[in-house]
């Protein structure tokens, strides 16, 4: 799995929802993970930052990493929207697998989860934080892949 693009402007949402999609696939043992050292390793063989690489790259990648599959992602929301005078979170994720002979994409999805409840929205109680509506957001794109 390769560390997920953050397009938000909380600057820890990328390295968050990498960190909980490693957690959640491992939890789910539907798939082995390579540990994200060995991911930062490979990707470094390129000499530049790679978040989204191109199909040569996923090929490459997959050879060095005797994978079948990579996982992309990217954090497109991450923030606190205000309702009344409670700042509710919200997270929206794109997720995706390509299969590394041929780069092909072979699932996506995209996941938009938002913090708290009832209580938080129309009583102004306190919210959920934002990493767990971030793993929520996680769970949510996986349960389309592992059914």
């Amino acid at each position: 799995m390769l560390p997920f693009e953050n397009l938000s402007a909380d600057r820890q949402a990328g390295p968050r929802a990498t960190r909980l999609m490693i957690t959640e696939l491992l939890a789910s043992g539907a798939v082995d993970v390579v540990e994200p050292g060995e991911v930062q390793a490979a990707l470094g063989s390129f000499g530049t930052r790679v978040t989204q690489p191109s199909t040569e790259q996923v090929v490459a990648l997959g050879k060095s990493l005797g994978v079948q599959a990579l996982i992309l992602g990217t954090v497109t929301q991450s923030d606190l929207v205000r309702s009344g005078s409670v700042a509710i979170p919200v997270v929206s994720l794109d997720v995706h697998m390509v299969e590394t002979e041929t780069g092909a994409t072979v699932w996506a999805t995209t996941a938009t989860t938002q913090g708290g409840g009832f209580g938080a929205r129309v009583l102004g109680t306190v919210g959920e934080p934002i990493s767990e509506t971030t793993r929520r957001a996680v769970r949510q794109a996986l349960a389309t892949l592992i059914q």
